[in-house]
């Protein structure tokens, strides 16, 4: 029996939401071997921001692809239908805590796990990617970076936009201090593709972007940690 190949791509910064890095976008599309691709994008974490949903629109217009997006903020008649009936979900950026919040108000997160189970493919960029770990570090609390709890499907912790140099010392400074698990900090311009929940594959955009592993002790290029 050939077992289900369960995909998560984490943007950790770019693409279409940012009008920036399009052969990001490309690499999650080329995911799913489907002929005729059924897309569905989230903006929640950033409110449903029209011109987020706008640019999603434009971005794959001509692509021969099924599109479809759904305001959580509005109401949540129908997400399990509009969710089960997608090959790619893509979750835009934005505040991870207010995007997790609302999900677990409508009681949300079990689809999006059950969806997983299906081997719909799960992705997004900074908020939208990093939301499927067991932790994030995020400023989303308040104007400092804290750890914040994930809906657990990849292990360990996630940080985006890893190429701020400010929030990766941080980053490696909660990980040496135990407040937050080793895990992977993925700069701008860079996605990683996990496949059942592990890292298989950096896809990078720009030079000198990468992603990491990061544990107690040391801070590998991702590239090399997963060969």
């Amino acid at each position: 029996m050939i077992k289900l190949k369960k995909k998560i791509i984490v943007i950790g910064g770019g693409g279409f939401t940012h009008q920036s890095d399009k052969d990001l976008d490309d690499f999650v599309i080329n995911q799913s071997a489907k002929k005729n691709k059924k897309i569905g994008f989230l903006a929640t974490a950033s409110k449903d921001d029209k011109t987020k949903i706008n640019l999603f629109y434009k971005r794959f217009e001509n692509k021969n692809l099924e599109l479809s997006h759904f305001n959580l903020t509005s109401n949540d008649v129908g997400f399990s239908q509009w969710v089960f009936d997608k090959d790619i979900i893509y979750i835009g950026g934005g505040n991870t805590a207010y995007m997790l919040e609302l999900w677990k108000k409508y009681n949300l997160i079990s689809i999006f796990k059950e969806a997983y189970e299906k081997g719909i493919i799960l992705s997004g960029v900074s908020a939208g990617g990093v939301c499927w770990f067991d932790w994030i570090f995020s400023d989303s609390l308040g104007p400092i970076y804290k750890p914040l709890k994930g809906i657990n499907l990849i292990s360990g912790s996630c940080t985006p936009h890893s190429s701020e140099r400010h929030r990766m010392s941080q980053y490696q400074l909660e990980i040496q201090n135990s407040k937050l698990p080793p895990g992977v900090a993925i700069d701008d311009g860079v996605a990683v593709l996990f496949i059942n929940g592990i890292a298989k594959e950096v896809y990078s955009t720009r030079k000198n972007s990468d992603a990491y592993f990061v544990d107690n002790n040391n801070k590998v290029s991702l590239k090399e940690y997963i060969k």
